[in-house]
């Protein structure tokens, strides 16, 4: 005949039993209670302020609260015969520095389409030794024109005139000073917006 155990001791056991199954589950279990946080993609959207960008010498910039798709935006007015160039903030360099294969996209408007100039490079990133270039396929609308560049070897980057290897572009990007976005299209005077620039 089984002895009837005191009341305190049933509820221990029972307490014990309860969590038999939740010391049993494996990691993978786990994870269904405990998820890391996914990384997010990198994003300068311009809805504040100009979040670090400027423009070159070649061009007066400025930030504009509205305009921008939606929101606010950076923009340029032509200054000099000289093609001009959104500069890209230190977050964005800093975040560069492990982009190999990674996408860049942004966008870009223009206040007029006559006149277009083809022959300047629309990306162009740089480690103050080695300089990278690439061409979009085509200049932006006078709407919001998104674009997409790979961060790698297969995407049409140049070494001056020969195809970057991929050693360049990890190189580059690894000890990044510098990475502009061609921001003027147009013979003659002209403005130019950016909007939305990501890494992701």
């Amino acid at each position: 005949m089984f002895k009837q155990l005191p009341k305190k001791s049933s509820k221990r056991i029972a307490l014990v039993y309860s969590l038999l199954p939740l010391l049993s589950m494996s990691c993978q279990d786990f994870s269904t209670f405990i998820r890391p946080q996914a990384s997010l993609p990198f994003l300068e959207n311009f809805e504040t302020d100009s979040q670090g960008w400027t423009v070159n010498a070649a061009a007066k910039g400025g930030y504009s609260k509205t305009g921008g798709n939606p929101g606010g935006y950076l923009y340029g007015i032509d200054k000099s015969t000289d093609a001009w160039f959104f500069m890209a903030s230190d977050s964005l360099l800093h975040a560069s520095k492990k982009g190999y294969g990674k996408t860049l996209s942004f966008e870009l408007e223009q206040d007029a389409v006559d006149a277009q100039a083809t022959t300047s490079d629309d990306v162009v990133m740089s480690d103050g030794v080695i300089t990278l270039t690439y061409n979009t396929s085509c200049n932006p609308s006078t709407t919001w024109t998104a674009y997409s560049v790979k961060l790698d070897e297969l995407s049409g980057w140049k070494n001056e005139k020969k195809a970057a290897t991929k050693a360049d572009i990890q190189q580059v990007l690894g000890h990044l000073t510098s990475l502009k976005i061609r921001g003027e299209f147009r013979f003659g005077p002209d403005r130019g917006g950016l909007d939305n620039v990501s890494l992701k």
